[in-house]
């Protein structure tokens, strides 16, 4: 039984560069998916920058918090004490970066394990998270107050921050214009930007594209997953250089890496073949430097 929230559909133009040019992909949820699990989407492609996304738009009918109302779901495959230690290596990153600690800030900040990691580094820190759940498990298990808001309504100063991350967050963002705008105003000059994001040109998912259209499926493995909270902005190398240069960040790196996410919902012999080759094409998609996940480090000029 299909318990997504209800969804409005609206006409958008590609939230890169505000073309209305498209070409249609494929699609997924719903009959198009192994499960039937989310609801049918059309992916398309901007001719004009390649980013790829829904038409039309799914939108949140309610709050937006109620994508976000069960952590311990939400976060299963995540480990605490792992998110603990990576997120002292990257604080230590931005140190070294920087050559100084300073203020601190996380863009979906979820349940808290980098704002916990940072503090420990001796870090100011502050967070920003759309869903009260997260916030309270972080405050109960972690001791970690963040905000209830998105980074535009916390309105912070400008010229604030001398870090600010956003990790798995802006495949989520109907807007990430206006949220890049947001983080460009409240960092530093000088200051570093990291993030991450899907690679939706990743040599996996071109292959997966190709083996759906072999089974003759108008099907994408695009923009996973297919049930909420939806991934509705599908970044690759191209688009996401387009918009970091449309905000007026500079580029420091661009990494290509990451792995393909565990097997869910119901498994067969046949899915369980075509996961070991998803697992493969991405191993040989990272030795290109076409792997599924994109690690971005970014500056705001002086």
């Amino acid at each position: 039984m299909n318990t997504a929230p209800e969804f409005d559909n609206r006409e958008m133009a590609c939230a890169v560069c505000g073309s209305e040019s498209r070409t249609h992909l494929g699609w997924r949820g719903g009959a198009a998916h192994h499960d039937r699990r989310g609801i049918p989407t059309a992916i398309v492609r901007c001719n004009e920058c390649t980013h790829l996304y829904p038409h039309p738009m799914p939108f949140p009918a309610g709050s937006l918090s109620n994508l976000y109302d069960d952590p311990d779901n939400y976060f299963s495959e995540h480990d605490v004490e792992h998110k603990k230690r990576v997120g002292g290596e990257l604080m230590g990153a931005f140190e070294r970066k920087l050559g100084h600690r300073g203020r601190f800030l996380d863009v979906g900040c979820g349940r808290g394990e980098l704002l916990w990691a940072a503090r420990e580094a001796g870090w100011e820190v502050e967070g920003v998270d759309p869903s009260s759940a997260h916030l309270e498990w972080g405050r109960l298990n972690l001791g970690i107050e963040g905000r209830l808001a998105t980074v535009e309504e916390a309105n912070f100063p400008e010229d604030h921050f001398d870090a600010i991350t956003m990790g798995g967050v802006i495949e989520h963002l109907y807007d990430p214009h206006s949220v890049l705008r947001e983080v460009w105003r409240v960092l530093k000059p000088g200051g570093f930007f990291y993030f991450d994001a899907p690679n939706e040109d990743s040599l996996y998912m071109r292959i997966g594209n190709l083996y759906l259209r072999v089974q003759r499926r108008d099907w994408v493995v695009n923009l996973a997953p297919t049930f909420p909270p939806y991934h509705v902005q599908g970044f690759n190398p191209v688009s996401l250089r387009r918009l970091l240069e449309r905000v007026g960040f500079e580029l420091e790196e661009l990494g290509v890496c990451g792995e393909i996410s565990p097997l869910t919902g119901k498994t067969s012999l046949r899915k369980r073949l075509e996961y070991r080759a998803g697992q493969f094409i991405n191993w040989v998609g990272n030795r290109r430097g076409e792997g599924i996940y994109m690690v971005v480090w970014t500056r705001k000029p002086d």
